[in-house]
Formats: C-alpha cells, sequence, structure tokens
C-alpha cells in the first residue's frame, strides 16, 4: 500500500510543471507585446523625425540608460527634440552616453558627453600618480589629497612605512584605506593597520592611502561632498563648477578608527549606494536633517557653528582647477588616440563628479574623482522587508535637473540656440500681447439697480441699526442711478485707460529679454577657467607642452605609446646629443622607463595591441625629468623641466615666430631668438633674472626687425657687447656673468 502511495503521488508532480509552462507562455505573450509596442515607438519617431526643422536642436538618448529622467524633463522645458531610439539619417547634435565614448563607434559628429579614455584617467592609480608628478615639482601648492602608495608594485614601500610609523609610535595609531584601481560605489574598500593584512590573491591593483580620522562632523556623523565640474573644452580648456552639489552622510556615528570598528563600513565610508542599504539610513526630505543633504544646506550649517564657509568654497574651487590641470595632458593623449588630426570626429565635454572630504580644520581633501557620477532622480525604499520601491528623491531633483539643463545649453551649437531663441520669442511675444489684449477688452461692472427696500421681521430693539441700514442702502442706490446717468463720459475715460494697459512693442521686447536672461542665461554653471583662474593656474601646465612633445613624437597615428625609434628621433632632433646625451644612453635610459612602467601597469601592458606596446606618456615625462636633472640644472625641478621643454621647442621651431606677442611671458621662459638656421645665442635663467622689462623689449624688438636675414659675425659681436654694456648693471661686489655664444651662432 505505501509503495502504490508513493507511485500515486509521483504521477500527480506533473502538474507544477503545467502551472511553469503556462507562465512561460504568459510572459512570453507579454514580452512579444512590448517587443511590438516598441516597434510601434520607433516607428512613430522616425516618423516624427523627417518633419524636424533643420534649425532644431536634437538630442540622441538611447544610449543614456539611467540618465533618462533628469534628460527627459531638461529636453522637454527647453523644447529641443529628442531622439530615444537614434538617429540614423544625421547625427545628433549631443550623443548622451552613460559610461564610456566608445560605446557608440558610429558618432561622425555633433558632441559627446564622455572624453576618450577617460575612466582610465580617473582610476585611482593613474589620477594620484599625475597628482603626485605635480606635486613633486609643486610641493607647497599639491596638498591636499593624502599620501598615496600603488600595490602591489610599492608594496615594500608602504611596509617601510608602516615599519617606520610604528617605531616611532605616532599616535593616534595610523590607519590606511585600501581601494581597487577600477572600484566603483565602494566596492572592495577595506581599512588595515599592518600591511601582512592586505590581500594581493586577486591580482588587481589597489591603492593604499593615509586614513583621515582627524574629519569635520555634522551631528556627530562623517560626511562628504560630491561637487559637479563639467569640463566643455580641452582645447581652448574650459571648464565650470556647479554652485549646487550633494552631501552624504555615514550611517553611523563616528569614532575614531580601533581594532573593534575598524571593519564597520557603515561608519567610516560615506558612499551612497553603499549607506542606503543600512536600517539607520535617513531619508527626511528637510534640508538639515537626512543621511543625504544638498551642499548649499551642509555650507549654511558650518556658517551657523561660526566657521568660514565663504573660504571654504573657494578653497574646493582650487583644488578642482589644480586636479584639472594635472590630468588634462592625460587626456589629450587620449584624445589624439581616438580622434588622431585630420579625422572626423564629434568634439567632447562631460560631467565629472569630485568627492571632497572635509578635515577637522576646514581643509578639503580630493579622495577620488568619478568619471560617470549617478544622475538618477530616485532612490531606493524599503515598503516593507526585502522589497524596495524606487521613489522620486527632491534633493536630487533639486541638485542635478539645473545642472544638466544648463550643460545642455553650454554645449549646444550657438548658431541653432539663437535661431532657437528668436522663435521662443517670437512665440511669447504673441502670448503677451494676446494676454494684454484679453485684458485692454474686460467687460464693465454691471448698474446695480435696486427699486424697493424690504424689511423682515423687524424687531424693537434693532430699530436704530435698521434704520442706519436703511440710509446706507438708499444712498448707495442714489450713486448708482447718477452713474447710470453719466455712462457716456465713463466709456471715454474707460478708452483712454485701455490704450495706457496696452505695452508698446519695445516693452514686450524688454520683457521677453529679461525672461530669457533669468530662465536661460542664469545658470547654476560657474565658470572657473579661464574666467578666474586663468593666471593662477597658468604656471602648472607646464606638462601640458611635454605632452605637445609626446604627440609629436608618436610614430603610429592613434597609438598612446612611443617606440624606441619615436625616442630617438625625440633626442635627435630636439640636439640632446649637444647636451652629451649619446645614442647608448639613450636607448638604455628608453629601456629602463619601459621595464618600470610595465611592471608599474601591469594591468595595460598585458595586452598583445598596438597601443600596448612601447612607452607610456607617464614614462615619456620621467625621462624628460631625468634628462632635465642631468643636462638642464636649475635650483627647483620646476625651472629644470622649462629649460629642457624650452631647448626643444626651440629646435623644433614649434614657437610662435612673433616675438612681440610672447612678450609678456619672458619673465618666467627662457629667452632665445629665433632665425631661421636655428637659434642665435641662449641666456642662462640667472641672468634673465638681472635684465629689466624695458630694456629687453626694446633689445628683443630691434633684433626681431633683422631676423629676415642671416646675421654676421660682427652684428653678433656687436648685439653682445650692447647687450653686456647696457642689460648686465652688476652692483657692488657682484660677479659679472659672462655670455658665451651657442654653436649654433658660429
Amino acid at each position: 500500500m505505501a509503495a502504490s502511495k508513493s507511485l500515486l503521488d509521483s504521477l500527480k508532480k506533473p502538474e507544477p510543471t503545467n502551472f511553469r509552462m503556462t507562465d512561460f507562455r504568459r510572459e512570453l505573450h507579454l514580452r512579444h507585446k512590448r517587443e511590438e509596442h516598441a516597434k510601434k515607438e520607433k516607428l512613430r519617431a522616425l516618423q516624427e523625425s523627417k518633419y524636424v526643422s533643420r534649425y532644431a536642436i536634437t538630442i540622441d538618448t538611447s544610449r543614456a540608460r539611467s540618465n533618462c529622467d533628469v534628460l527627459r524633463m531638461s529636453i522637454k522645458e527647453l523644447g529641443f527634440k529628442e531622439y530615444p531610439f537614434g538617429r540614423k539619417d544625421n547625427c545628433c547634435d549631443v550623443h548622451w552616453h552613460a559610461c564610456h565614448f566608445e560605446e557608440n563607434p558610429e558618432v561622425f559628429g555633433g558632441k559627446v558627453n564622455k572624453f576618450p579614455g577617460m575612466s582610465e584617467i580617473c582610476s585611482k592609480m593613474t589620477l594620484f600618480r599625475c597628482l603626485d608628478i605635480m606635486r613633486d615639482l609643486f610641493p607647497t601648492d599639491y596638498d591636499f589629497y593624502p599620501r598615496t602608495w600603488y600595490l602591489p608594485a610599492q608594496f615594500h614601500e608602504f611596509s617601510c612605512e608602516i615599519r617606520k610609523m610604528h617605531e616611532r609610535r605616532v599616535k593616534p595609531k595610523p590607519t590606511f584605506i585600501i581601494k581597487p584601481d577600477t572600484g566603483a560605489q565602494g566596492d572592495g574598500i577595506y581599512l588595515l593597520r599592518e600591511p601582512n593584512e592586505y590581500s594581493s590573491l586577486s591580482g588587481k591593483c589597489h591603492v593604499a592611502q593615509e586614513y583621515m580620522s582627524n574629519v569635520y562632523l555634522i551631528d556627530k556623523f562623517k560626511f562628504d561632498f560630491r561637487i559637479y565640474v563639467l569640463l566643455k573644452s580641452l582645447e581652448p580648456l574650459e571648464f565650470y563648477i556647479c554652485q549646487e552639489g550633494l552631501a552624504r552622510f555615514s550611517t553611523l556615528p563616528y569614532e575614531n578608527p580601533t581594532n573593534k570598528n575598524i571593519h564597520e563600513s557603515f561608519m567610516h565610508l560615506t558612499n551612497y549606494s553603499l549607506n542606503k542599504r543600512s536600517s539607520t539610513f535617513n531619508r527626511s526630505d528637510r534640508d538639515d536633517e537626512g543621511s543625504k543633504r544638498t551642499l548649499t544646506s551642509v555650507l549654511r550649517r558650518i556658517a551657523m557653528n561660526g566657521h568660514d564657509s565663504n573660504k571654504v568654497w573657494k578653497s574646493i574651487e582650487r583644488i578642482v582647477c589644480k586636479t584639472i590641470v594635472a590630468i588634462v595632458p592625460e587626456m589629450k593623449v587620449e584624445y589624439q588616440a581616438a580622434i588622431p588630426p585630420g579625422k572626423t570626429g564629434p568634439s567632447c565635454f562631460q560631467v565629472l563628479g569630485f568627492d571632497i572630504l572635509l578635515l577637522q580644520n576646514l581643509k578639503p581633501i580630493l579622495l577620488e574623482i568619478n568619471a560617470s557620477p549617478s544622475l538618477s532622480l530616485d532612490s531606493e525604499q524599503e515598503v516593507s522587508p526585502g522589497v524596495f520601491e524606487y521613489v522620486l528623491s527632491p534633493k536630487d531633483e533639486e541638485v542635478k535637473y539645473p545642472l544638466i539643463r544648463d550643460t545642455l545649453l553650454h554645449v549646444v551649437p550657438i548658431d541653432k540656440l539663437k535661431y532657437f531663441r528668436k522663435k521662443k520669442k517670437q512665440r511669447l511675444l504673441k502670448k503677451l500681447k494676446a494676454s494684454t489684449s484679453q485684458k485692454s477688452k474686460r467687460p464693465d461692472p454691471p448698474v446695480k439697480q435696486r427699486t424697493s427696500i424690504v424689511i423682515i421681521k423687524a424687531d424693537e430693539s434693532d430699530e436704530e441699526k435698521r434704520e442706519v441700514n436703511v440710509t446706507q442702502q438708499m444712498s448707495e442706490m442714489h450713486m448708482d442711478v447718477d452713474s447710470h446717468g453719466d455712462s457716456t463720459a465713463r466709456d471715454v475715460n474707460s478708452d483712454d485707460e485701455r490704450e495706457s494697459n496696452i505695452k508698446s512693442d519695445t516693452e514686450l521686447d524688454e520683457e521677453v529679454d529679461n525672461y530669457f536672461e533669468t530662465k536661460l542665461r542664469e545658470s547654476c554653471l560657474k565658470q572657473l577657467y579661464p574666467a578666474i583662474y586663468d593666471e593662477e593656474c597658468e604656471r602648472y601646465r607646464i606638462l601640458e607642452r611635454v605632452a605637445g612633445l609626446f604627440i609629436f613624437f608618436l610614430g603610429i597615428r592613434g597609438s598612446l605609446r612611443i617606440g624606441p625609434t619615436g625616442f630617438r628621433t625625440f633626442a635627435r632632433k630636439c640636439r640632446l646629443n649637444r647636451k652629451g646625451m649619446t645614442n647608448a644612453s639613450v636607448d638604455i635610459m628608453y629601456i629602463d622607463l619601459q621595464r618600470r612602467w610595465d611592471h608599474m601597469n601591469p594591468e595595460r601592458t598585458s595586452g598583445s595591441g598596438i597601443k600596448s606596446i612601447g612607452l607610456c606618456y607617464q614614462g615619456f615625462l620621467d625621462a624628460c625629468i631625468e634628462i632635465a636633472r642631468r643636462k638642464f640644472y636649475a635650483p627647483t625641478k620646476i625651472e629644470m623641466l622649462e629649460n629642457l621643454v624650452d631647448h626643444c621647442e626651440l629646435n623644433l621651431n614649434l614657437r610662435d615666430n612673433d616675438l612681440a606677442n610672447n612678450l609678456p611671458r619672458l619673465h618666467f621662459r627662457r629667452l632665445g631668438l629665433q632665425y631661421r638656421q636655428g637659434s642665435m645665442y641662449a641666456m642662462p635663467r640667472r641672468v634673465i633674472d638681472q635684465m629689466t622689462e624695458e630694456t629687453t623689449i626694446e633689445d628683443l624688438l630691434k633684433a626681431h626687425e633683422k631676423k629676415l636675414r642671416q646675421p654676421s659675425r660682427e652684428d653678433i659681436e656687436a648685439f653682445l657687447r650692447k647687450s653686456r654694456r647696457m642689460i648686465y648693471q652688476p652692483s657692488s661686489g657682484s660677479r659679472v656673468i659672462s655670455v658665451t655664444k651657442s654653436p649654433d651662432s658660429e
């Protein structure tokens, strides 16, 4: 009997399978309906695109993904044309990608919201290496980020530093934070205190940084800022900062790291994608509450605590400027590889997310740069245990919607934007004229007519009140009769008032211009460079000239690395052999640097393509710094590098021939006169510092007039004697510096 029951139970088991098959057929049917609906929507969009004006501003959102909501809100307000499925017949004015520039290789025109290779440049290792190079050249200016080690390549140096700190008994006990090179959303980040706690079994590269424990707290919680920056173009360099951002708070009260709480990620990390999973995450909609707040509300809180919030914001602006100037050389190398000169391609812009931490003394510290910051307007909310629902976040909308709207206004074509404003102005004028005409044709109020007064249920106690009401109503009736009898005079007066209420065309034009000033030109984006920090950041841009030399000697079009032949050509054409650099020493330097950087970047040199063979830009920069140290000695590293770059540009004829245009920069550049067959003479920097500006300009302009003919030996000797007599006026007790002629002058 038991066997027969088990047999019957086994025969009844296929029923759930039938139910599953039914659900599967229903799912297929729904999927088929969704595909048909998508096809109809695509056909409708294609039909509408045929009748789009050539002056319409078009936006491709087919690859926008999570950015679609804020994009569509901005497009709808601005009146632009959206292409949700792309545009096959022509390129759109703006192509919005969610991830990478290479996501849509078919784009050959318009603008793309990503720069080539930006995700690699903003990775932890590349970013902090660029900043380390700038710190080496400008030690006091680039102190706004923590000390960094690159693992596993610098694991020995990292271990030695921890051992030295332990020997000095530094208090509090030093803590370090480990971040994966290409990690995001707080994934793979952890804290450690001993080097043996680092795990390199995954084979991935990491950065190790000093953990900043003395942070500024609000309501006992740690927080950081997400600052949005629009990088509009590289040539010329132009970028903006959004004056509103987000402040992301941890969800556990902060304590200094100890062995007990070192693994509390909700206390030490401020990533929103991590803390939103915490049970103590506060989703308050008030500005001064919640685990996510606006930047301006936190700055107001800092000001209420007695600190200078404007000074904090200015420091953040300078950090943004210095960081972008540091990564621009790498960006130019990547850009020429993706869009070489002469190749048709789109221009680029990008919205970046800077993560800034405030120390206890309100000094801002750069944590990282996010190449693809989240632009979604919704957030997760747990409606029941384990069930999440996406709801609109008012704080995200307050920050990200103006950011994207003003970004579109900055990057769309100017000629189309002018035509668009003209058409919108005409439509607005029609609406204003129609509204004013309707107000002027307002009907007259009706005349009150009273023929009798009826009093019902009059009491003796209300006799006095009743008499007052009756007299008042009688007086009103007589006034209405008088006004009705004088209706013709009142009609004439109303016509005069109507003519005065109608606005003239000039007044309407002014009103429309004011509308566009407030709606379109009042932007949340503030231009930092070149509007404000042009002069301050000019001296940091020396590495862009090094990147120009690197690109000049790339042997293969679209390559990211220079080969041994290109490096040897660089030494020969820049005439470094006259400085004592032999071909053998050049080859040895190239081999050593290539091995070193292949070891430093194992993930990016493991490929078999052309782009992974040779010396990268940072290796070439190391070579230039080493050559400058050996052959162009000066008191500081930046002067040595400037001397080398000036020497190379002079020999390659890359500098502008019109010296009068370059005269304002002579106070920090090496002085040299350029002739058809090379430089006539060169002076050291210590000699230039003793010159006066008036004498220098006068002598240079006189010499510039003779540059079209080959100078004779007598002209050179006469010019040098005059320079020694007029420019070098040594003070008492000083040594006269002799001026030597270069070999080219002979």
